[in-house]
């Protein structure tokens, strides 16, 4: 991969940083329609996980077996940053080739497992990414004809597929110069936005997904700045599409998750991550 840029194929997950994984995975089954298709241990990292799509993307609740051993890695990060989105990871050819080449870009690689590793936030503009190149295990995705995004349809959140990934970075320059210089992310639009402040709003696809990109102006102030400001991985929302809005909003009151557009990033709504264990999850209407 020398002299070019490493070629992602897809986002394959979004992780969830939990200190619950039950209730977690019960979340995202019961109010999104996800679908476990595995879960399991990581002896390294002293971890459990589940494996559950949402629609077209793969999200993974994850939680440390033991908390207090910040000896682990996964525990320890969990201590700082508390329950919220972990990492998004990136699925490449070989996993060697796109470590050294990370590496040879100035870029800080960590807990480098051979068959996956992380990139380290300060390298990015802010956020922690892992970086595979071997399948998951029993990834529907990777069944000829046997997956599709049209598996979520029917559920009564209404969710039909992944809108994008919102991240916030205070260093918009370091987060373009990773994702469209070191990685072959492309950018789709770069504007002004007001949502839910102020500021500079990249999208870009990289791999499969969409991802944005919100640099506040005032990176002290406001929701955004607030975020910033505080122990987190960079990844502030999954912003969803659903076909009934309406629909969405009734099912998620009738489960008690409450509802609000307060520092949204879309023109939608969000369940309060104080009911989604950490994590913003945003709805628009498709």
């Amino acid at each position: 991969m020398a002299g070019s840029r490493v070629k992602v194929s897809r986002i394959i997950h979004t992780i969830h940083a939990t200190h619950d994984l039950y209730k977690c995975r019960l979340l995202y089954q019961d109010a999104l329609g996800g679908l476990v298709f595995a879960e399991n241990y990581f002896p390294a990292e002293d971890r459990d996980c589940a494996l559950l799509y949402v629609a077209n993307h793969m999200v993974e609740p994850m939680a440390p077996r033991t908390p207090d051993d910040v000896s682990k890695p996964f525990a320890r990060l969990t201590g700082k940053i508390g329950q919220s989105f972990h990492s998004f990871e990136l699925k490449v050819a070989n996993g060697k080739e796109a470590s050294q080449a990370f590496r040879d870009a100035g870029a800080a690689v960590a807990s480098d497992y051979g068959i996956f590793f992380f990139v380290k936030a300060e390298s990015t503009g802010g956020v922690l990414l892992e970086v595979c190149e071997t399948p998951m295990p029993n990834d529907p995705y990777d069944r000829p004809g046997g997956w599709g995004p049209q598996v979520g349809i029917g559920h009564a959140c209404s969710v039909l597929r992944l809108d994008h990934i919102a991240c916030v970075t205070g260093d918009m320059a370091k987060a373009l110069h990773f994702f469209t210089g070191v990685v072959d992310g492309e950018i789709i639009s770069d504007e002004r936005t007001e949502r839910p402040q102020a500021g500079r709003r990249v999208l870009l696809r990289i791999g499969d997904t969409q991802v944005a990109f919100i640099q506040p102006d005032d990176t002290a102030a406001g929701p955004l700045g607030a975020f910033l400001g505080k122990p987190q991985n960079g990844i502030y929302a999954l912003v969803w599409e659903v076909s009934d809005a309406a629909q969405a909003q009734a099912h998620f009151a009738r489960l008690g998750l409450r509802r609000t557009q307060d520092g949204c990033v879309s023109p939608g709504f969000a369940i309060d991550p104080e009911d989604f264990l950490g994590a913003r999850h945003e709805f628009v209407a498709g």
